[in-house]
């Protein structure tokens, strides 16, 4: 396990010390399921934008909704 270093405010600062282990641990657990969310958010965020940018390029090279339709109707 790694350890990270996060910024709080003064008072949150002053109580850590006297969290209890079961909480600290519980509080690290909710902080780990949320970055993960976080980081999975981005990561589907990325994509869309790439999906995006790829719909584009097709349609600006003359890959319309029609041209694919015949395209995919080949054989």
């Amino acid at each position: 396990m790694e350890r990270i270093v996060i910024e709080v405010d003064d008072a949150i600062a002053k109580k850590w010390p006297n969290v209890s282990p079961k909480i600290r641990s519980h509080l690290e657990k909710s902080f780990e399921k949320q970055i993960e969310e976080v980081s999975q958010k981005l990561k589907e965020a990325d994509f869309e934008i790439l999906l995006i940018k790829a719909r584009e390029e097709a349609f600006n090279n003359g890959l319309t909704e029609e041209a694919l339709k015949e395209l995919l109707n080949e054989e």
